[in-house]
């Protein structure tokens, strides 16, 4: 640091460096960037336009009903699309359109499904690293005996770590997978 012509080092790693080192962490914690990423795309998604429902993130064909009625599903982020062909998405998709549980699918032409680009899933989770990373030391800030700057300095990247992850999603979240005959 320096003051005037003085100039000297602090033991206490910065607020910067303290988020970085959150979001490394964050790697080993992966079902936490995952929450936070369903309930981004829940918050959404809330809107449903043409569709009957929105089925977000299901484990299986159990999860997304048979009915008449037009739904999206939105695949996880672990069955990302690519242009191959037999992409983890086209996979999945294909299985939910094959069976529901145990049973096949009658209302097959029902369902739309919407996939995660690979090449932006990287990205996207970076970005949601940071966010979270930066939003637990807003939430520790007396914990950590943050200064009044080091907490504005907090809150802002946090704010820009928050837009970063909004501008991501649909850039990732871009492919549009329908049935066909």
């Amino acid at each position: 640091y320096q003051d005037g012509a003085r100039y000297w080092y602090s033991v206490q790693p910065t607020v910067t460096k303290l988020a970085e080192d959150r979001a490394g962490q964050l790697k080993r914690k992966p079902d936490d960037v995952a929450h936070e990423l369903a309930r981004r795309l829940q918050s959404d998604l809330r809107k449903t336009g043409d569709f009957g429902r929105i089925h977000t993130l299901p484990q299986g064909g159990q999860d997304v009903l048979d009915d008449t009625d037009a739904r999206l599903v939105v695949l996880a982020p672990e069955t990302p699309y690519s242009k191959e062909s037999g992409s983890p998405a086209e996979k999945a998709a294909a299985e939910i359109l094959r069976m529901r549980g145990n049973s096949p699918r009658l209302f097959q032409n029902t369902l739309v499904f919407l996939a995660a680009d690979r090449a932006r899933m990287q990205d996207l989770d970076d970005a949601l690293r940071r966010y979270l990373a930066w939003e637990s030391i807003v939430e520790e800030r007396v914990t950590l005996n943050l200064t009044p700057q080091q907490v504005k300095q907090a809150e802002t990247q946090k704010t820009s770590a928050d837009a970063t992850v909004a501008a991501r999603l649909p850039e990732t979240y871009q492919w549009l997978l329908a049935p066909r005959q």
